[in-house]
């Protein structure tokens, strides 16, 4: 999908990860679903980055776009199910509004948290585990 959209896709993984404890099933959904969103939702020769890094005892995992961004309005609603910020526009995107809630489900699963920042429409969006102890 990236390449299709000349979009960068740039993944910065710190040396230091080289275990991560959980559902290897469900940890590769929490990723696919963070990533295919960023890229659906970010404009042709847009940049999408996936960081991963050790942070204490916990790897602290981000996804973060040069997309349409998200409205201080929307932030808190972003993982609840069938929620989507606005339908006219995010209609032609496709999708059910579902690929969040499922998210946030899976990480909350695994003992973390997650949560979204945008500093608004058409600045991008990052998405990212909050810190806890356990690791995934």
């Amino acid at each position: 999908m990236a390449e299709a959209k000349e979009i960068q896709l740039e993944t910065l993984i710190d040396p230091c990860v080289n275990l991560v404890s959980g559902d290897l099933n469900r940890l590769q959904q929490i990723v696919w679903n963070l990533l295919s969103n960023a890229i659906k939702f970010t404009p042709e020769g847009g940049r999408v980055e996936v960081r991963l890094e050790c942070a204490d005892s916990y790897v602290k995992l981000q996804v973060s776009d040069t997309g349409i961004g998200i409205t201080k309005d929307f932030l808190p609603y972003i993982f609840e199910r069938f929620r989507q910020a606005d339908s006219t526009m995010t209609r032609s995107y496709g999708g059910l509004g579902l690929g969040l809630a499922i998210v946030r489900q899976l990480v909350e699963l695994h003992g973390g948290t997650v949560d979204a920042e945008s500093a608004g429409v058409g600045k991008g969006a990052t998405f990212y585990r909050k810190a806890t102890a356990f690791i995934w």
